[in-house]
């Protein structure tokens, strides 16, 4: 471990870019950076926020389209029938070119008695599917949780299941995320923080073992153990924008099994469909976009990512202060979960912490 980079990250603790954090750096295929910094250990959970779409819900496309149940260049409305825009298909809500908006406080509509209740999810849902586009669809890429939670809906439907079952059944548990979950509000109301310990069972993990993120105005409350997302929240804690969480330890088991299937070296997906979610080739005449399907890519200037990622790169940012990223060119990646959002989202001092420590861990760890 490079005694700068650990400096650096107890240094930002002490200086408030965030409170807690975890960092696993790992090069082909050994952990050569794995520690917890802050109020965190490396058993702490954190809320992830939107790494939920490339773990869970472009994940969950990817086997619905190898099984030939879902296609690409569907028309949204052929499984959503009350979704109005006619044009626009599951490429488009996967590589963000929809038209929709990037984000709405829908939550804020959603009378009281209705929230975390199915009668707030669809609520919110039949908001969403009535939108207005804001541009042409396929004409430019503007990052949208609304895309993604279309998207869960119509997973949910094909798999006639509820989206955390369906990521519990066929991605958590064949890979032996243990710590990789939704959090149910029916659920997270029933936790139990005396309990010592770790049982399968949510209700009973103590509340201590989550990162806490916002003191939040809303819900006049510190979140742990719950969704910050408020739109996710009102929904009853499961969207397909965010609302997973999880460690490092676990995020590194996907990224292992992921970049198997991406080389033909694993069954956990089917390379060609693996491929085709991520097709560094193709670049959109109209307009350059950094967003592949469900994942991104580092930016050619001022990446979150740092400035060393090869071209073969992919990865996701998260709200709360999370973020990965893989280099399938170099064979390395790097998670860094933080709650910076704690106690407030006002905080954004990681938009310079994060590109710095990523150029470090390269320069440090990596080059060499």
């Amino acid at each position: 471990m490079s005694k700068a980079i650990h400096s650096a990250i107890n240094q930002a603790v002490q200086s408030g870019v965030f409170p807690s954090a975890q960092l696993l750096v790992v090069k082909g295929g050994e952990a050569i950076i794995a520690n917890a910094y802050g109020n965190a250990t490396v058993e702490t959970i954190f809320d992830v926020a939107s790494l939920t779409k490339p773990i869970c819900t472009a994940t969950l496309a990817m086997q619905l389209v190898a099984e030939d149940k879902l296609r690409l260049d569907d028309a949204v409305c052929q499984h959503l029938k009350e979704f109005e825009h006619k044009g626009v298909t599951i490429r488009h809500l996967l590589n963000h070119s929809s038209g929709l908006p990037a984000w709405e406080a829908f939550y804020q509509m959603v009378p009281a008695a209705d929230i975390g209740r199915p009668a707030g999810k669809k609520e919110i849902l039949d908001s969403v599917f009535h939108e207005p586009l804001e541009y042409v669809t396929g004409s430019k890429s503007v990052y949208s949780d609304l895309g993604f939670i279309i998207l869960s809906e119509i997973i949910e439907r094909i798999g006639k299941k509820a989206l955390n079952v369906l990521f519990a059944d066929r991605v958590a548990k064949p890979l032996g995320l243990n710590d990789t979950f939704f959090v149910p509000l029916c659920v997270a109301q029933d936790f139990n923080p005396a309990t010592s310990g770790r049982s399968k069972d949510l209700r009973y993990t103590p509340t201590e073992l989550f990162a806490p993120t916002e003191d939040c105005p809303w819900r006049k409350k510190v979140m742990r153990g719950e969704v910050h997302d408020q739109n996710c929240y009102a929904m009853g804690g499961v969207a397909g924008h965010t609302g997973l969480f999880s460690t490092t330890t676990d995020i590194n088991k996907f990224i292992t099994a992921f970049v198997a299937s991406y080389r033909t070296e694993g069954r956990f997906l089917p390379q060609e469909v693996v491929q085709r979610f991520l097709p560094f080739h193709f670049k959109l005449a109209e307009y350059n976009t950094t967003w592949l399907l469900g994942w991104d890519t580092p930016a050619h200037t001022n990446s979150q990512a740092g400035q060393y990622y090869s071209k073969k790169s992919i990865g996701h940012l998260g709200y709360t202060g999370c973020s990965m990223w893989i280099d399938l060119e170099r064979d390395y990646s790097i998670v860094l979960l933080t709650n910076r959002v704690h106690p407030t989202t006002t905080n954004e001092k990681i938009r310079s912490f994060r590109p710095m420590i990523y150029n470090m861990i390269y320069e440090e760890m990596i080059k060499t």
